[in-house]
C-alpha cells in the first residue's frame, strides 16, 4: 500500500495524469479525485499543494492502521510540505473514508472525475470488482489509472522474498486457456493496458505500467472470482493476493449439481 508515495511517484508510475488533471481543471474548474489505497495521503496532500481549491480529494485504506487525516497531517508537516499554519487554514484537506477496497465501494454513481492508485491494487482479493466498481463512481468522462505489479514476483517486483512458486497476483482463465492481465484488458470496451508486462526490470528502474478505465455506461469484463490466495496468510514475509478468475461464470460443477 502507498504508504507515505507522494505526488512524484504517479509520473513514474502512471504516466501522464497528473497533466490530465490540470488540463480537466482547466476546462472545468475544480474535480474529484478519489485515491485507492491512499496510506498517509502523501499523494493527496501533493494535489492540494500544487492545485489548491481546485481538487477535492478522498481516499480509501482498509482501516486507520494504514492511514488516517491525523497521520497525513503530520506526515505532511514532516515532510515540509505544509506549515501546521498552513493546513489550518485549508479549506480543502482530503477526506479518508475505510473498508475492503474488494466490496462495494462507498460513493453514489458519477462521483469522481478522477481515480488512481498506486502500489495497492496486488494487495485486494477481488482487483476485477474493485475495477468494475471504480467505472461504477467515474462521472462522465472520468480516468481511472491503476498502477501495481502485474509481472513475476521475485523478478520484476522489489519484494522478491514471494516464492516462485506464486509469481503473479492476477489468473484468468477462457476456456482451459490462461490468459494474462495485459492480453485481457483488449477485449474490454474502455478499459487498457499500459506499458510492458513486468516493467520492472531492475530495483529502482520504473517504467509506467497501469491499467486505465474511460467511464463506460457498464464495465464488465465478463469474469468470475474463482479463489484468492492471500501469501501473508501463508507466510508472515510475503505480501500480495493472486486473484484467480473465470469466463465460467454459469457454470455449476458436476460435483455440485443437485
Amino acid at each position: 500500500m502507498a504508504i507515505n508515495r507522494g505526488i512524484e511517484e504517479l509520473s513514474k508510475r502512471l504516466g501522464d495524469f497528473i497533466d490530465l488533471v490540470e488540463r480537466r481543471i482547466d476546462e472545468k474548474g475544480k474535480v474529484r479525485i478519489f485515491e485507492a489505497g491512499c496510506g498517509y495521503g502523501s499523494a493527496m496532500m501533493g494535489f492540494v499543494k500544487r492545485f489548491g481549491n481546485n481538487v477535492d480529494m478522498w481516499g480509501l485504506n482498509y482501516s486507520e492502521h494504514y492511514g488516517n487525516q491525523s497521520l497525513m497531517i503530520r506526515d505532511s508537516i514532516e515532510k515540509g510540505l505544509f506549515r501546521n499554519e498552513e493546513i489550518k487554514r485549508l479549506g480543502n484537506l482530503p477526506r479518508f473514508v475505510f473498508g475492503d477496497a474488494s466490496q462495494r465501494l462507498p460513493f453514489e454513481p458519477n462521483t469522481f472525475d478522477f481515480i488512481y492508485s498506486i502500489h495497492a491494487l496486488h494487495y485486494f482479493d477481488d482487483k476485477i470488482g474493485f475495477l468494475e466498481e471504480c467505472n461504477r463512481i467515474l462521472a462522465e468522462r472520468g480516468v481511472g489509472r491503476f498502477n501495481s505489479a502485474f509481472g513475476i514476483v521475485g523478478v520484476h517486483y522489489p519484494r522478491k522474498e514471494t516464492p516462485p512458486k506464486y509469481p503473479e497476483f492476477w489468473e484468468i482463465w477462457d476456456n482451459g486457456e490462461e490468459v494474462k492481465i495485459w492480453d485481457y484488458c483488449e477485449r474490454v470496451q474502455g478499459v487498457k493496458f499500459v506499458g510492458k508486462p513486468n516493467g520492472y526490470k531492475e530495483r529502482g528502474d520504473y517504467h509506467p505500467e497501469y491499467i486505465e478505465i474511460n467511464k463506460q455506461p457498464q464495465l464488465d469484463f465478463g469474469l468470475k472470482l474463482v479463489a484468492s490466495i492471500d501469501f501473508n496468510f501463508l507466510w508472515k514475509g510475503w505480501t500480495g493476493v493472486k486473484s484467480i478468475y473465470t469466463t465460467q461464470r454459469d457454470f455449476e460443477p458436476k460435483w455440485k449439481k443437485k
